[in-house]
């Protein structure tokens, strides 16, 4: 009982803190996609992941309190998850779907808290970890008995997402599901859930290379095929008659991050407790 009451009381702070984290995940996104497109369209830019958008945002005007602002609503974002998916302030239900679906969503709020913590760990100076986390984890994992089998179902964990992306981006509805809109004017809607499209199915893309290469390091059982975001998205640009392609998901991946920023802004969120 006491436990629910306290939930309450700080359950308007876990919301803000929770809007503040898909603000944050915005800006992180808007510089990925900002940094490539510039890549894409000549020098100065390059492809990089969450890390990467990290250094550069410290490494610009203010950056010390960019790196703050940004570390607590990532780890903000962090606690709304956890309290949501263990309190089902989202409604998700306890059916073992349903429960699944909640697991998921927070440890996704344990990743960006990860990633939250590495922002205060760039006040430093200390990077926070390296550009070949997928290598090295996938390299840990074919250690492993069963090892080849581990990486392969994360690939296809990470491809079956993909595909979930690629199918919510198709729906317009889907995108919009979780937005009060009606406060945004039709037009601003109908932008704001355009823009999410295209920013969730090119994020979509980005995650169905790297499931292909975590797939091929399993078969060749050689980590060094394994891929993260970065790798994925430099793969992109180097293919064959890619710039095209590596110019759009640039542009998506900032489409995303003003979709998220929207989301920010106009998320139903529930209060928890």
């Amino acid at each position: 009982m006491g436990t629910t009451v306290s939930l309450r009381k700080v359950s308007p702070a876990l919301v803000l803190a929770g809007r503040a984290g898909y603000a944050a995940k915005g800006v992180v996104y808007i510089v990925i996609g900002a940094l490539a497109a510039r890549a894409a369209t000549g020098p100065g830019g390059r492809a990089t992941d969450s890390q990467g958008a990290l250094l550069e945002i410290g490494e610009g005007p203010f950056g010390t309190v960019a790196l703050v602002l940004i570390g607590v609503g990532l780890l903000g974002y962090m606690a709304w998850r956890l309290v949501a998916a263990a309190t089902d302030a989202e409604g998700k239900g306890d059916k073992p779907t349903s429960l699944a679906l909640r697991v998921a969503q927070a440890a996704r709020g344990v990743a960006y808290g990860i990633l939250g913590v590495q922002a205060f760990r760039m006040l430093d100076g200390r990077s926070g970890g390296s550009g070949d986390a997928a290598e090295s984890w996938s390299a840990r994992l074919l250690q492993l008995p069963y090892g080849r089998l581990l990486v392969g179902a994360v690939g296809l964990g990470v491809i079956g997402y993909a595909g979930y992306q690629f199918y919510r981006a198709a729906s317009a509805e889907k995108v919009r599901k979780h937005l009060d809109l009606g406060q945004a004017g039709p037009t601003q809607a109908t932008w704001i859930v355009r823009v999410g499209q295209f920013g969730i199915a090119a994020r979509a893309v980005i995650f169905s290379i790297a499931g292909i290469f975590l797939i091929r390091a399993a078969l060749q059982s050689d980590s060094s095929e394994a891929a993260g975001f970065a790798e994925s998205l430099r793969a992109v640009a180097s293919a064959e008659n890619g710039t095209l392609l590596f110019g759009a998901v640039s542009v998506g991946l900032i489409a995303y991050g003003i979709y998220q920023i929207a989301t920010a802004w106009y998320r139903r969120m529930r209060g928890v407790g």
